[in-house]
């Protein structure tokens, strides 16, 4: 019930939490309820004026999550009494990042599993903001990410740059003089699709004479919009070239308005205790010759 009650504050609705946990509104109202009732306090608002927490709540929050993160301390020392690695490794990635060639999870992991089976990996995608967020929280051991904002919490280490570029979909009037030969006055008034976390970055590669009016917090869902003809927006380079769209896709203006999103290894500033993840950040530093604590 409590890890019930800490996925419905951080989804904020009950609505939102039913589809992360999986299981009923129903159910989930009466396991907070029946919260409620074993710790004598209400703990959130609900009703036609949305979901809040009470005073109570955001105090009970901040018990529960110290009293997960105890727990999961716990479990990492007493997998650590083992001779052999075991427990869990929880690591954070945004979208599409697979078809990058210079993303070498895939092998980091293989080669950091071989030398610990019993290790469970959860990777968790979502966001950079949410990502590094999550790692300040302990929630999450590392995240691989573009970093826009560095929080002090964390350590940075650079990992790749990755090629970004305008797009626009065949359907787009843009389309025919694509790449090279789009007239300037035709791309004053297009409608522009942006990633909600990279907002300042891509407006600083844009001229004034484009207009943002359409957003989509990753990757997919710029593509998706782009697909519709309407808009032109940014993508990464190997994901076009590896992705079958329904329609073909042409970069705008490469030398214009293409540019490179660096990627960040981002941990907690403090080594981990966990045997599970000082392996995989072994592993991880020696596929990408990153110096340990640097």
């Amino acid at each position: 019930m409590l890890r019930l009650f800490v996925t419905v504050a951080e989804a904020g609705s009950l609505t939102a939490a039913e589809a992360e946990l999986q299981i009923g509104l129903s159910t989930v109202s009466k396991q907070l309820k029946a919260l409620e009732t074993r710790l004598g306090v209400t703990l959130c608002r609900r009703g036609r004026g949305g979901f809040a927490l009470t005073e109570q709540g955001h105090a009970v929050l901040g018990a529960v999550r110290q009293l997960l993160g105890a727990l999961d301390g716990f479990r990492e020392r007493m997998n650590n009494i083992h001779a052999e690695i075991a427990g869990e490794l929880n690591l954070g990635i945004i979208d599409t990042l697979a078809t990058d060639p210079n993303f070498r999870l895939p092998q980091i992991l293989a080669e950091a599993k071989r030398r610990a089976p019993r290790v469970h990996v959860n990777i968790s995608v979502d966001p950079p903001n949410l990502l590094q967020k999550a790692v300040v929280e302990e929630r999450l051991h590392a995240a691989i990410v573009s970093v826009h904002q560095r929080l002090p919490e964390l350590n940075y280490q650079f990992l790749y740059a990755e090629q970004n570029n305008l797009y626009c979909a065949a359907t787009h009037p843009l389309y025919r003089y694509c790449p090279d030969a789009v007239p300037a006055e035709m791309l004053t008034g297009c409608e522009v699709v942006g990633r909600s976390y990279a907002e300042q970055d891509e407006a600083r590669q844009l001229i004034g004479g484009l207009v943002r009016t359409a957003t989509a917090n990753d990757v997919e869902g710029v593509a998706v919009l782009i697909l519709t003809g309407r808009y032109i927006g940014y993508l990464p380079d190997h994901y076009v070239r590896s992705t079958r769209f329904a329609l073909p896709l042409r970069p705008v203006l490469p030398e214009r308005f293409g540019y490179l999103v660096e990627f960040q290894f981002a941990t907690r500033a403090k080594e981990p205790s966990s045997r599970a993840a000082l392996n995989f950040l072994t592993e991880l530093a020696r596929e990408y010759r990153l110096i340990r604590g640097a």
